[in-house]
């Protein structure tokens, strides 16, 4: 199962469809997209069909709706906060009992039904205009909790003795997937993964990279899945990250579009007679800019190409709006 799919929208049903629509819907689709069929499409064809014996048996439903953002029962941000990249864990016990709960048996009826992990990390992301400016795509650095390498996920000292894993009867199978409880290895092993100390899952430290950092305009959310926690509990069911990405403004500067806004203060007697200046850029570049003679409070000065990327080769331009002063004083400030 991937949870990731929307297997409601494979079919083309309503997520609160009966089990009645969901076997008639089936059945239409595969009248029309099956490999015997005239002009049948196979690859659609064996989407439908994964989506089908998911949602058409119980018990995959129900772990499908729970834990997938495409479930009808999910709900996407049960997930601790953190409003930087420092994580505060506290001790390992804590943590996992906040995850986990403490105490509690995953293969229980109640827990079937009522247990529900909290897999999705929320982070913050400052980015500066200059950033922007030059396209660096930045990288955040993070921490979640993913399977152990050292047990595979079990939990289990693979050293010490092993015995079948009774939940599958050594068969590594449990309700036609991968058994849960010995990760699909048939056995278990007494003792706990020293490395773990028996929690299936450690903290690694994982990086991402933003794409396409000169497009941003202002603050924006963004769900990257699959770069949450891995579940301690079912093999392929993994969170997201939830990055919200904060835009720093430099140096006064304002944005409309892909054109860089700023106020540029002038001497009077600089404004009568003209004159040249370095204008220091935002990336720390120096332009040469020519200010024409007689020129007036609020006129706008503008340099071709030296905004935002409009694209991957075009910018935008630098308009600099004058601000005449009088008191040179005041012109140094």
């Amino acid at each position: 199962m991937d949870y990731n799919k929307d297997y409601y929208k494979e079919l083309d049903i309503d997520k609160n469809s009966t089990d009645i629509e969901i076997r008639k819907q089936f059945k239409k689709l595969s009248k029309i997209y099956h490999p015997d069929v005239k002009n049948g499409n196979e690859a659609k064809f064996k989407e439908i069909n994964n989506a089908y014996s998911i949602l058409s048996d119980s018990n995959l439903k129900q772990d499908y709706d729970r834990n997938s953002p495409h479930g009808n029962a999910y709900s996407p941000f049960n997930s601790f906060g953190n409003g930087g990249f420092e994580f505060n864990f506290g001790g390992a016990g804590d943590i996992f009992s906040q995850f986990f709960g403490g105490g509690f048996n995953p293969f229980s009826q109640f827990a079937r039904e009522e247990f529900i992990e909290n897999l999705d990390i929320e982070l913050t992301a400052n980015i500066d205009l200059k950033q922007i400016y030059l396209n660096e795509n930045p990288t955040i650095n993070f921490k979640r909790f993913v399977h152990c390498d050292d047990c595979n996920g079990t939990g289990f000292d693979k050293k010490g003795h092993s015995d079948m894993c009774e939940v599958c009867n050594g068969t590594g199978r449990n309700n036609g997937k991968n058994c849960e409880y010995c990760m699909g290895e048939g056995k278990i092993y007494s003792g706990k993964c020293p490395t773990c100390k028996g929690e299936k899952v450690t903290l690694k430290d994982t990086e991402i990279t933003l794409q396409n950092i000169s497009s941003l305009r202002h603050t924006s959310k963004n769900l990257h899945p699959g770069f949450g926690h891995q579940s301690k509990y079912y093999r392929n069911k993994v969170g997201s990250l939830l990055l919200t990405v904060n835009l720093i403004m430099n140096d006064n500067y304002q944005i409309n579009d892909s054109n860089l806004y700023k106020t540029l203060n002038l001497h009077y007697q600089d404004a009568i007679d003209g004159k040249e200046l370095d204008y220091k850029h935002i990336d720390n570049t120096y332009i040469k800019i020519k200010i024409p003679e007689k020129s007036q409070n609020d006129n706008i000065i503008i340099i071709k190409e030296k905004g935002l990327l409009k694209n991957t080769t075009n910018r935008g331009d630098l308009q600099l709006k004058l601000n005449i002063i009088i008191d040179y004083d005041r012109l140094k400030k």
